[in-house]
């Protein structure tokens, strides 16, 4: 990826202003559900200026993952109904971290009567056109400098995004198929 230049909020307008005011809700939502009702008021924006970002940062496909987790074994994975977008990661070890029972918010809720005990990795690679947000767009939009202004650590919200390896795509009309078990209830360890 070649070296831009960050924009500041100053320099954000036109339709980057409604693909950034939409990336930074979905990113870290203050509202649940919100950045869902703006992507279905803003679809053909968002998607424009996201493929645009794509081509700045010379985005070639990948397979990307997604850890999820169930109450009940699936072969799998139907389109959620309420969902716009989906949240994904280029590594694999994060995708696996969600799908751990003992994982992500597992020290601040009780994931198995929560969620479920079957930890599942989706992988999938989507076409270009599918991609809403890539974690390299981090590097070009001010989100650190918004953040902070939410009052926020936004350089460390950046840093985690960063690390997560973030990419966001419209949620998928078919279900996703290449999905492994990775945790499951019925097989006990020894």
């Amino acid at each position: 990826m070649a070296q831009m230049r960050a924009l500041s909020l100053a320099e954000i307008s036109g339709d980057l202003t409604i693909y950034f005011n939409w990336s930074a809700n979905a990113l870290v939502p203050f509202r649940n559900g919100a950045a869902d009702v703006y992507l279905k008021q803003n679809h053909f924006t968002i998607l424009k200026i996201a493929q645009k970002l794509l081509k700045q940062v010379d985005y070639t496909p990948a397979p990307i993952y997604r850890g999820i987790i169930l109450r009940h074994p699936v072969k799998s994975v139907l389109p959620h109904e309420r969902l716009q977008y989906l949240s994904f990661s280029t590594d694999r070890s994060v995708a696996e971290h969600f799908a751990d029972v003992m994982g992500f918010g597992s020290k601040i809720l009780d994931v198995k009567a929560q969620l479920g005990e079957y930890g599942y990795i989706i992988e999938y690679t989507p076409k270009t056109s599918e991609i809403l947000f890539h974690y390299h767009f981090l590097s070009i939009l001010p989100y650190a400098e918004a953040f902070s202004l939410l009052g926020m650590d936004g350089p460390s919200e950046v840093m985690s995004l960063n690390r997560q390896k973030e990419i966001m795509i419209l949620q998928p009309t078919e279900p996703f198929t290449n999905i492994s078990l990775i945790t499951d209830p019925t097989v006990r360890s020894r």
